[in-house]
């Protein structure tokens, strides 16, 4: 067995990280994420910071989703330490938007490249958690890999805190406990867990999303990428309702939907090419009950983030159906997720253009962009234009399919006119006549020969569930 790293308490850690670098004026430290953020250690460091001792290089903190408190980011520390995220949750967007961190793009596929040998952002510091299989004595990641054998790999201080409340995960999760530096185990914070969906309380438009892709594009030994959210939790809900068989899952993110499927032997991964008989995912989040399914569970796997997102493992698992979300399109078929509009960040771009790129050809599968027509504020989703300045997640050029509770619009193939018709066809009632006005009206929306208003165009299937929805 492998020698076991140096048990400190938390209250060392700020020390550590000091002596190893009491001649640099600057560090960076990359921080396990999600569900697996390294909570008591964040706060650790952030006290040592407030209180400049002991005294700290400045902190560059890179990390994806954050979950609970993230201290470092409040007003008066930007001196000391700055966050560098490239994913936020509420506390860090906030932080963002107001000039006390910095959002950097970048897709979960290229992750390791951003944080590798020589890069910008290699990390001189590892902190993340770990679980252990009390046969083996083996440590693992747990619910999160994403780039962290990168970061061990490269970092010069590698720092694990060991949390029994964490499953052990099987795959590219496991750590040899000689990569480890140091291990805490006193005062460590259980991971973060997230409500089951409730099927019961989708809403109508949510239901219609689900049914519109499930009876559309998803067929029986066909492989999934679904996220964490109500639209993915409305298209699970129609595919176990429909029986479906012999799915598949590689996926950036495994929630309770993925493990109901597999739970109801509808995932069975019999026929993916690449991890054949496995689901395999970088990240997993949600509840006690998933925790408690894929602990020590050979069927569901993790891989680093630049595997699950890599167009070469998509592709080799077509046909594909990979399903997200978005903020907004405009008519010329251009999506984001990241920014609201140019001075209001959001959240990230996570692994949608890894998707939507992986599938830029029919024969892999569909990229499908799901969202509700109108914002929380009754605004509309499908806009003429997108806001001025911001980042895309897919563009004019990338073959993309658009759902909302109206109908279905697929993108692939179709000159900017037929985008244009197409989208504004599936957009709220509330606007479609004066989307659908402004299509018309301008002629370098080419229209197709024989168009009329009032006949879907092509490539447009409008909902004829039986869900229903007051139009107004």
């Amino acid at each position: 067995m492998s020698p076991d790293p140096k048990t400190i308490t938390l209250a060392q850690l700020p020390e550590i990280i000091a002596a190893h670098f009491q001649h640099k004026q600057e560090i960076t430290c990359y921080i396990g994420s999600n569900a697996a953020t390294p909570t008591a250690s964040i706060a650790a460091i952030t006290a040592a910071v407030r209180a400049r001792a002991p005294k700290l290089p400045f902190l560059k903190m890179v990390h994806l989703l954050l979950q609970g408190h993230v201290p470092y980011v409040e007003k008066g520390l930007q001196d000391r330490v700055m966050t560098y995220t490239i994913f936020s949750g509420a506390e860090v967007r906030e932080a963002a938007n107001d000039g006390r961190a910095y959002y950097l793009p970048c897709t979960l596929a290229n992750l390791d490249s951003l944080i590798g040998k020589g890069r910008h952002y290699e990390p001189d510091v590892a902190i993340f958690k770990v679980s252990r299989n009390p046969f083996t004595g083996e440590f693992s990641l747990g619910l999160s890999v994403e780039a962290l054998h990168t970061a061990i790999d490269h970092a010069r201080v590698v720092v694990a805190e060991l949390d029994p409340s964490m499953p052990f995960t099987e795959g590219q999760s496991v750590v040899d406990s000689r990569s480890i530096d140091y291990i805490i185990q006193e005062g460590v914070q259980p991971v973060y867990e997230l409500p089951p969906p409730d099927f019961e309380k989708l809403s109508p438009e949510e239901r219609r999303i689900g049914e519109l892709i499930a009876t559309t594009f998803i067929q029986d030994g066909f492989t999934l990428q679904v996220g964490i959210g109500k639209i993915p939790d409305a298209v699970i809900g129609t595919i176990r309702a429909a029986g479906y068989k012999e799915l598949g899952v590689q996926t950036e993110l495994y929630g309770d939907g993925l493990m109901i499927l597999e739970k109801a032997g509808i995932v069975t991964n019999r026929h993916k090419k690449a991890n054949l008989g496995y689901s395999t995912t970088s990240l997993i989040m949600g509840s006690r009950e998933l925790y408690d399914f894929v602990h020590m569970r050979t069927g569901v796997q993790m891989r680093p983030s630049s595997y699950t997102n890599s167009a070469e493992t998509v592709r080799k698992n077509s046909p594909f159906v990979s399903v997200n979300t978005a903020l907004g399109v405009d008519l010329f078929g251009n999506v984001w997720a990241d920014f609201i509009e140019l001075r209001r960040y959001y959240g990230g771009v996570g692994g949608q253009p890894d998707f939507i790129r992986a599938l830029n050809d029919r024969i892999y599968g569909t990229p499908i962009i799901a969202m509700r027509s109108i914002t929380d504020k009754g605004q509309s989703k499908i806009s003429k234009h997108s806001p001025p300045g911001i980042n895309l997640t897919a563009c004019s050029y990338d073959w993309v399919v658009i759902v909302t509770e109206w109908g279905t619009a697929d993108l692939r193939e179709m000159t900017v006119g037929e985008k244009a018709l197409a989208l504004a066809s599936i957009s709220h009632p509330r606007f479609r006549d004066e989307l659908l006005r402004y299509v018309v009206d301008d002629p370098m929306f080419t229209k197709p020969v024989g168009f009329t208003l009032g006949k879907p165009p092509r490539g447009v299937q409008l909902y004829g569930g039986k869900i229903g929805l007051d139009e107004q």
